[in-house]
């Protein structure tokens, strides 16, 4: 089975199916391999504030990881 064909039935599933079928893979997903602590987020967040940094949106850095997975 494709992934566009296990895509069509998911979202042929009811809304509470749907987000029990989300909450799974997002749980079977395996944990991340580093830690972001409370200093390096209020670094970051100053960045932006400071217009240091070049925020980008939803969408570009999902077409950017995807790319990446295709190397």
């Amino acid at each position: 089975m494709s992934l566009a064909e296990i895509e069509k039935q998911a979202a042929a599933l009811p809304v509470e199916e749907r987000a029990a079928l989300a909450s799974f893979l997002l749980h079977s997903l395996p944990e991340p391999d580093h830690d972001v602590s409370d200093e390096e987020v209020a670094e970051r967040v100053r960045q932006v504030n400071a217009g240091e940094v070049e925020l980008i949106s939803f969408d570009e850095l999902r077409r950017g990881v995807f790319a990446d997975r295709a190397r």
